[in-house]
């Protein structure tokens, strides 16, 4: 859904300021989008048509592999670029990106302002940055994430993948994502719907006790 409402429009930019990031006038290149949960942001495989930046919400990232199982790779949090790689010319096509929750993003059009975005010394001196510190924050997360136990590290994950405290992923694709087998996360699942922690539903797993499960996470 596209907002192009004027004072909905000023708002957003009053609020969250494009100009922060570009040495030009952004905003006539600019539209704000909203996408549902479960609402695919970048299409695997497509060429990205606009640049997105994330004002609010959390999406996740995947890659279809050759075998037809999905990978999830990692997930974003706002606010954030969306795309950059495929505007800098990193990959031709985009990964899948889908919400997680409902998110509101700025959409630029890339193909009306790209030449100017690519020779703008401000933007690029921020993507460099952004970039970089996303690399940091992956490999510490990472090396952080395998010294947990299995309970911590799905406590942390139900509530990051969680939207409105409905946890209703691929078992699959998460014991792979997690690193374990798909014995341990089921097992680690049913002591956590034992506990109250979580209640089975036909539409996934319902959070109960979202302050015991937050505690487990370790997130104060």
């Amino acid at each position: 859904m596209t907002i192009k409402e004027h004072g909905t429009l000023e708002d957003y930019y009053n609020h969250f300021p494009l100009t922060d990031y570009f040495s030009f006038d952004i905003c006539p290149y600019t539209s704000i989008v909203k996408f549902e949960s479960n609402e695919e942001i970048l299409c695997e495989g497509e060429k990205p048509d606009y640049l997105y930046y994330l004002i609010d919400g959390r999406a996740k990232l995947f890659i279809s592999q050759g075998n037809g199982r999905i990978s999830l790779i990692n997930f974003i949090n706002a606010p954030c670029f969306v795309g950059e790689m495929e505007l800098i010319g990193a990959q031709d096509t985009a990964n899948g990106i889908m919400a997680i929750t409902p998110c509101t993003c700025y959409a630029i059009r890339i193909e009306k302002c790209k030449d100017r975005i690519l020779n703008d010394t401000k933007f690029l001196r921020y993507l460099c940055l952004f970039l970089s510190q996303k690399a940091i924050r992956n490999t510490y997360n990472y090396s952080k994430n395998q010294a947990y136990p299995l309970e911590i590290r799905l406590a942390k994950f139900i509530l990051m993948t969680s939207c409105n405290r409905l946890y209703r992923e691929n078992h699959t694709e998460v014991s792979e994502f997690l690193g374990v087998t798909y014995r341990h996360l089921l097992y680690v699942l049913a002591d956590f719907v034992k506990r109250g922690l979580l209640a089975k539903t036909k539409q996934g797993y319902f959070i109960q006790d979202i302050s015991t499960l937050r505690n487990i996470a370790e997130i104060k």
